[in-house]
């Protein structure tokens, strides 16, 4: 086999290898997986801009699913305003433990089974068989909220126990959490915590310097637990979401469930808040003076604050508290998943085949530049396949087995080749020139002797021409 044929067939071994390594096992690489999802994702954002989210990772047993964007209507939160009572509707200023029972107990009434209270509830002393009453008012609700300030001092506390029902474990999250505020106890040391099954989300984070008015903390550490604020807790009891339902990707976004609302996020667990903060503000004397004064309806009902003795710091999360919840409710939500149709393996294999043919003749050309242009191509043609497919037939082929081909031969065609090394000819031998056998030199001719002329006495006279003998 000669050196050129050898070099096409390992670049046709090793594009095959690629091809049919990523066709077969990348949904079984998390990595990959990851990748891949995320291609699907921006070619089914460039088929259909409308928003929406790629899950699984293309295997049979967990195929991509589609979960188009829905946008909720934008109404202001419906706010129930607990003030200085200027009318006397209630039995004391700032309200009883008593007053707080009549309150959750009309709202029962009326037919809210949620509820975020929003405001504090605090009392130095207060009567037992009160607070009884109102710890079974907040137990007698499906799930009741609390907003408490927290804050980090030298002597941590346990964490309390409507904490502990809204927060998860550490060890439910991967990724750095080291940038989150840390707390380890309650700012008021006499702030009420609930009944048995009252939830908690913390208002304040008195160590946390709020420089920037137009974020919010979302998420915050206590020894090994995640605990919510205040608003993103009222919003998942609103939804039905239970802590171990919540994705969070720290430093990228949270999510509610698999359908639920997403809010970004940075590495301190803030999001962007909304400055157009509207509310319907409800005065708590309407639950009194009216038979049927707040209806409910599909979101939470929170209660705040609106004293005029409030410290700033209180009274500005009071006036921020409607702003947190609009721009949480008006995060969009997504709707039902849908499985995408994937390509069968037949037409996955000869989708491979083909670009793999083109590939190998790309690595095969002579000149380098036309081999990475050419291989660039096979790339582009992939893709080309890929969202002709999606756009066309709704058929979704696997995104790394078709493009790997392409730009596994433009790496191969990146390596220069060596020239291969002439070798000079063997010189032609010269054939010696054949010896001639020496022969005896021969002895030069000896000139004949003159004859002599008869002498007289010879026996024989040389006659002349003109004698007779």
């Amino acid at each position: 086999m000669s050196p050129s044929s050898r070099r096409s067939f390992t670049n046709a071994a090793v594009l095959l290898g690629a091809g049919l390594f990523t066709l077969g096992g990348a949904s079984r690489i998390a990595p990959l997986a990851w990748l891949e999802r995320q291609a699907v994702t921006a070619l089914a954002q460039e088929i259909d801009p409308t928003g929406q989210r790629i899950e699984g990772n293309g295997s049979t047993r967990d195929p991509w699913l589609r979960r188009r964007a829905i946008q909720p209507a934008d109404t202001p939160p419906r706010v129930l305003g607990i003030d200085d009572d200027p009318e006397q509707w209630f039995s004391s200023s700032p309200l009883s433990p008593v007053d707080h029972a009549l309150i959750f107990a009309r709202l029962r009434e009326a037919g809210h089974r949620v509820l975020g209270i929003g405001h504090l509830m605090a009392w130095d002393e207060a009567e037992p068989l009160a607070m009884d009453a109102l710890r079974k008012q907040l137990d007698l609700l499906d799930k009741a909220v609390l907003a408490l300030p927290l804050a980090r001092g030298a002597d941590a506390e346990p964490v309390p126990a409507p904490f502990l029902r809204m927060s998860l474990p550490e060890s439910a999250v991967s990724g750095d959490l080291s940038a989150l505020p840390r707390v380890n106890r309650v700012a008021v040391a006499n702030a009420e915590l609930g009944g048995e099954r009252s939830l908690a989300g913390f208002s304040l984070l008195e160590n946390e310097a709020r420089a920037d008015k137009s974020q919010h903390h979302l998420l915050a550490r206590w020894n090994d637990r995640i605990l919510f604020s205040f608003p993103l807790a009222a919003e998942m009891a609103a939804l039905g979401i239970s802590p171990d339902q919540v994705q969070i990707q720290p430093g990228k976004q949270i999510r509610l469930g698999p359908a639920g609302p997403v809010f970004p996020i940075d590495e301190f667990g803030r999001t962007p808040i909304r400055r157009d903060g509207e509310a319907l503000d409800i005065p708590a004397m309407q639950l009194i003076r009216e038979e049927n004064p707040i209806p409910p309806d599909d979101s939470v009902l929170l209660t705040r604050d609106l004293r005029k003795e409030l410290a700033d710091e209180e009274k500005a999360w009071s006036e921020e508290l409607a702003s947190i919840a609009r721009t949480l409710r008006s995060a969009p939500r997504f709707g039902d998943a849908m499985a995408l149709k994937r390509a069968s393996t037949p037409l996955a294999l000869a989708s491979l085949l083909c670009l793999n043919f083109f590939a190998t003749w790309a690595c095969s050309l002579q000149r380098r530049r036309w081999r990475i242009a050419v291989s660039l191509m096979v790339a582009a043609l992939g893709g080309q396949f890929l969202y002709l497919l999606a756009a066309r037939q709704d058929v979704w082929l696997p995104p790394l087995a078709l493009l790997v081909p392409g730009l596994t031969a433009f790496a191969l065609s990146l390596r220069r080749e060596k020239p291969p090394i002439r070798q000079a000819p063997a010189p032609t031998p010269i054939a010696p020139e054949p010896e001639t056998p020496k022969t005896p030199s021969q002895a030069p001719a000896k000139a004949a002797p003159a004859k002599k002329r008869g002498r007289k006495g010879s026996g024989s006279k040389r006659k002349g021409p003109g004698k007779k003998r």
